[in-house]
């Protein structure tokens, strides 16, 4: 039995192979069309990315949050496989997994040593932080070590992007309507960023292909420029265009004195 085990929502967007070979263990997440529900989407879930696309441009579906059974349902696997667990979820802000998870702690899990971690970050950003601490835990990280260095990532993940549209977001209250009228009227698509868990909108890009991955290859740079030792890894996420995911991520190999890690990840359709 390892020392601790790691859990996440699926808002947290890995390749499924990582996820399988470091024993992670995500909740679910409803995914709710007109006609049908789904639980969570891609490898592992009951709808497909494809599928999921293709429902999504005649529909916008909303979504629920696992249950308070399903999240306590998580915690005892962690603690079969584990002495301890320690729980990193997408932004408080976008979905109250940390909340609702220190709620079934206290009824259920109070004599048990597990942390809850609101990463405020989502998708590939908190991808990089559950990878990170999901690293440490096979080579017999304690719960406090691993704690205390899950404490400092935090402060050292940087999530940014470039949205195809903010329909989305407008429609799930985490940008104003006026900043998609604005976007809509000038033919621009926003470049976001996550300040203290909460999508702010840094700035706009003329709706030109060669433009973005040029805004994106920018982006990779910085990354490289900015991380430390510790992290052997960068994750780029992409929707549906993985000819530019791998153009910036041949890029950033290109400017990769340090030999990170690139992995590209097709992001799940809870963000």
């Amino acid at each position: 039995m390892r020392k601790v085990a790691i859990i996440t929502d699926d808002t947290c967007d890995l390749p499924a192979d990582l996820i399988d070979e470091l024993e992670i263990i995500q909740v679910p997440t409803k995914v709710i069309f007109s006609d049908k529900t789904f639980k969570s989407t891609g490898v592992k879930g009951e709808l497909t990315l494809d599928e999921y696309y293709k429902r999504a441009e005649q529909e916008l579906p909303t979504t629920s949050t696992a249950s308070l059974g399903e999240i306590s349902r998580a915690l005892d696997m962690g603690l079969e496989k584990a002495d301890a667990v320690i729980a990193i979820f997408v932004s408080n802000h976008m979905s109250p997994y940390a909340n609702n998870t220190k709620t079934v702690i206290k009824q259920y899990f109070s004599d048990k040593n597990i942390l809850v971690v609101d990463s405020k970050v989502t998708s590939v950003g908190l991808g990089i932080l559950v990878l990170e601490a999901a690293r440490l835990a096979p080579k017999g990280g304690s719960f406090i070590d691993i704690s205390n260095q899950v404490s400092i990532w935090l402060d050292q993940v940087h999530f940014a992007g470039i949205m195809h549209t903010l329909e989305n977001l407008v429609r799930t209250g985490r940008v104003p309507k006026t900043k998609k009228f604005m976007a809509d009227f000038f033919k621009v698509k926003p470049i976001v960023k996550l300040v203290d868990g909460q999508v702010s909108v840094m700035g706009k890009i003329r709706a030109n292909e060669d433009l973005i991955i040029k805004q994106m290859k920018k982006f990779g740079r910085l990354a490289i420029e900015h991380m430390n030792g510790e992290s052997d890894y960068v994750l780029i996420g992409h929707t549906r265009w993985l000819d530019a995911a791998q153009q910036v991520a041949d890029f950033i190999a290109e400017h990769n004195p340090n030999k990170k890690n690139i992995i590209i990840q097709e992001t799940g359709a809870i963000v």
